[in-house]
Parts: C-alpha cells; sequence; structure tokens
C-alpha cells in the first residue's frame, strides 16, 4: 500500500471516529417515526392493531397448564415444556422469559400510541376509543406480569414490578405490589369513561372487557365487594350469556354467535401462537402432553365438557382436545378467549363464599353447573371450607387449560401434588404451599440489561 492511500485511510478512519456521537443522533432511514406513521385518525386506530397484536398469546396458558396438576408428559415429548413442568425452571428459562419480553412489547406500544394520541382532536371518538384501549392494555400487560412473576397481592409491600407509562429506553426498579395495582387501577379508571358504551363485538376491548378485568383483579386483591359489584355488571346488565348444555361445543368452535359466553377473545386466522400446540403439534400430531387422569375423574355422569376437553388421536392416545380448532380448518386454529361470563359466575360465587352469603354463591355455582351437565346434583353448603372447595373443584373443571390452574394454587396457598400415574414420567411430584417457584424467576436479559432490577427470591444463584 503506497503512502497515499495510507494517508486517505487515516483521514476516512479520523473522519469516522469524530463523527460517531453525531452519528448516533441521526435518525434511522430504514424505519418511520411516530410523527409520519400517524399522520390521520386512521393511521392511530390501524396502530391499536398492532398493540391487539401483542396479545392473547400462548405463553401464559403454556407456563400455568404445564406446571400445573391437570398434565402428564407424554412418551413422545421430547424436551417441550419439560423444564416448567418439573418446575426445574430458572432465569434462563426461555419458556418462562418470553412472555415478559411480549407483555412489556404490547405496554411500550400502547405507551407509544398514547403518545402520538395527544396530536389529534381529543374529541373526536375514534380517539376517544383509542387511547380508552391501550390504557386498558396498558393495564392488563402489567396485570399479567404481577400474576406471573409476584407473589399473591396479600403481600403488597413485596417486590413488584416496573410500571411503564412512556415508551422510554431506562433502568425502572421495581415498585412495591401496593404500587403497582394502584396504577393498574388508575389506567383503568381513566379507560372506563373512554370506553363507556363501546362494543365492537368480542374480538376488541369493550366496555364488559374492563369490568371483567376488573372483577379479575378484585378477586386476587381479595376485594370481594368489588368482586362481587364488576361481575354482577356482565351477569345482571350485560346481554352477555352462559352457553347453554347444546351450545358448549360451539365456545371452542367459535360457531356461537356474539354474545353468548364469550366477553372477550383474540381472533386467530393464522398458524401463529397455536393454543393446541401446548399439547399436541398441529403439523404431526406429535403428543407433548397429555389430560391428566386426575383431572378427567373431577367430572360427574351427564357433564358435557369432559367430551370437549379429552380426545384420543388416530392412534388411540389420550389428547387434549378442547382447542383443537374449527372444524374444517387447520388443526389447533382457534380463538384465544380471554373473558368469558361463566369466569365471572365462579369469581362471584367465590366472593360471596368469603363473606358468607351461602345462597348466593351456592346460586352462582348451580347455574353454571345446569349449563354444563345434564340433571346435575345442585350443590349446598353452609361453611367457608365446604364452599371454598366445591368452588375451585368446578373452577378446576370449568376452566381447564385456559391458563388458571398453577396460579389459582399459588393464590390460595394450596400445595400441587400429582398422583403416580400423572407423574409416572416427570421428576416434578410435589411442589409444596408457598414454594418459591409459584412466582417466575425475572429473565436473565433482564437481569443483565437494567442494573436496577432484583431477581425473585429463589432464584438469585441460579
Amino acid at each position: 500500500m503506497n503512502r497515499i492511500n495510507i494517508a486517505i485511510l487515516l483521514i476516512i478512519l479520523l473522519a469516522t471516529l469524530v463523527s460517531c456521537d453525531a452519528y448516533l443522533d441521526i435518525k434511522p432511514t430504514d424505519s418511520i417515526d411516530d410523527s409520519k406513521a400517524f399522520e390521520t385518525v386512521e393511521d392511530l386506530d390501524k396502530g391499536m392493531i398492532g398493540v391487539y397484536a401483542l396479545l392473547g398469546n400462548a405463553s401464559v396458558v403454556a407456563i400455568n397448564d404445564r406446571a400445573s396438576d391437570d398434565l402428564r408428559l407424554s412418551p413422545q415429548n421430547t424436551g417441550q415444556g419439560v423444564q416448567v413442568h418439573n418446575w426445574t425452571y430458572n432465569a434462563g428459562t426461555g419458556d418462562v422469559g418470553a412472555y415478559w419480553s411480549q407483555m412489556y412489547y404490547a405496554i411500550d406500544r400502547a405507551n407509544r400510541l398514547l403518545s402520538v394520541a395527544e396530536a389529534f382532536d381529543a374529541e373526536d371518538e375514534t380517539v376517544i376509543r383509542v387511547k380508552g384501549e391501550a390504557l386498558f392494555v396498558r393495564a392488563w400487560a402489567h396485570f399479567e406480569l404481577a400474576y406471573v412473576y409476584c407473589k399473591n397481592y396479600d403481600a403488597a409491600d413485596a417486590k413488584g414490578l416496573p410500571y411503564m407509562k412512556e415508551s422510554v429506553i431506562s433502568n425502572p426498579s421495581r415498585l412495591s405490589q401496593g404500587e403497582v395495582f394502584q396504577n393498574i387501577l388508575a389506567d383503568l379508571d381513566a379507560a372506563l369513561p373512554k370506553l363507556m358504551g363501546v362494543d365492537r363485538g368480542p374480538d376488541y376491548i369493550s366496555e364488559n372487557a374492563l369490568y371483567a378485568l376488573r372483577a379479575r383483579i378484585a378477586l386476587h386483591m381479595r376485594s370481594w365487594d368489588e368482586v362481587i359489584s364488576y361481575s354482577g355488571k356482565i351477569i345482571d346488565e350485560s346481554a352477555i350469556r352462559l352457553a347453554g348444555i347444546e351450545e358448549t361445543q360451539g365456545i371452542w368452535e367459535d360457531s356461537n354467535a356474539d354474545g353468548i359466553e364469550v366477553i372477550m377473545k383474540m381472533a386467530r386466522t393464522t398458524g401463529d401462537g397455536l393454543l393446541g400446540d401446548i399439547y399436541t403439534r398441529a403439523s404431526n400430531g406429535d403428543i407433548f402432553f397429555s389430560p391428566g387422569n386426575d383431572l378427567k375423574a373431577q367430572y360427574e355422569d351427564g357433564d358435557v365438557r369432559p367430551g370437549l376437553y379429552f380426545g384420543l388421536d388416530g392412534n388411540g392416545n389420550e389428547v387434549v382436545s378442547k382447542h383443537d380448532g374449527r372444524p374444517g380448518e387447520a388443526r389447533n386454529l382457534v380463538d384465544v378467549k380471554i373473558f368469558r361470563i361463566s369466569e365471572m359466575y365462579l369469581i362471584r360465587s367465590e366472593a360471596y363464599a368469603e363473606k358468607s352469603m351461602w345462597d348466593e354463591s351456592m346460586a352462582d355455582i348451580n347455574r353454571l353447573r345446569a349449563n354444563r351437565i345434564n340433571d346435575p346434583e345442585s350443590l349446598v353448603y353452609g361453611t367457608r371450607e365446604h364452599a371454598l372447595k366445591a368452588i375451585r373443584e368446578e373452577r378446576r373443571r370449568e376452566l381447564a387449560y385456559e391458563g388458571f390452574r398453577f396460579f389459582d394454587m399459588k393464590r390460595w396457598g394450596l400445595a400441587i401434588e400429582r398422583t403416580p400415574e400423572d407423574s409416572e414420567l416427570a421428576s416434578g411430584k410435589i411442589l409444596p404451599a408457598g414454594d418459591y417457584r409459584f412466582v417466575m424467576p425475572i429473565p436473565q436479559e433482564e437481569i443483565f440489561a437494567n442494573t436496577n432490577m432484583v431477581q425473585n427470591d429463589g432464584y438469585e444463584n441460579n
């Protein structure tokens, strides 16, 4: 290389080094910033579709079901979800960490949308609705994160999570759980007037969806009067009703008319994030998890649910069939149900029982049973212990494979004890009540990236 070429190379290198800081301030040319992406109200409305796209993922259902006592490992399983099933997860377990990222992505998109919405007419109906939807998502996603990565709310001073209210790169610290829930409720209070009267069908956030979320949150906060109030707005005041016995199959085949059973769902038209793939792979029929024998034994004669929740494949192997999908379409392709009115009956029954309102509690749970069981025996109870046992059993039967069981056991302070039949292939047989593994670890990537993030108890050294 001659001296002229060397000199030119040195000049270019020097110029590159000197201009490095300035280069970092230049806006990227391969993406569109918010000021150009959202020029009309229609753009803003389309932006909300991008927020919806991150919701209703199978991750939280997968964590719940695999870690619960409702599944057993299949001999065909080659490692799918085994760490979660055996309670051997740690901060590096991808199955656990994925949900953290997904929810904070949804929060960030909602925050960006709320920010750009301020540039539009504050009186425009679409702008008002989009703001309400974005506030709902921000509250819901933070609640879902607390549900998975925090202790029960009765430890309100325990470690919570960062509550993100703007799209910014930072190193936020964990708030207390009490502070997290205060922010969640404040966002929902702000969203309510913007969603009043909004009902575009169950595929979208609505006023009734907000009431359902408030009822679910109140259940976790043990705010029994609020549970009764918010669930009652749907049970007693909305046009949504329980599916009857003959309509129960339609819940899981997406064939019922709007207003029957489903309060909110995430529509699925492609093969991404299929719920049924948690249990049986759609592409080749590999069975990862089979129905738990203990769960199957919980149903009485005349109950239509086991015939919908459990089935056999072409080789006679037992499979979870609840999310098999719509007839005539791709296997496992089915909408993700976020809120159902049956859940509202169950949580109101539980709240009534906690307040020793036996008649009201029995009326709700027996109403649900009458819509699932032919000629059911009416449940009668008069003590808190008997009532809660009956409600917990019915909740397990109705909400199986919808992402509730594991964290219900956490909420109730109960151990998970798998039967010998259901743990034959698993190393995880008993998870003691109050064990630290009822709370999922903060992903290691987050610990590395955020110098202010503190790991959950029990996972500090793994």
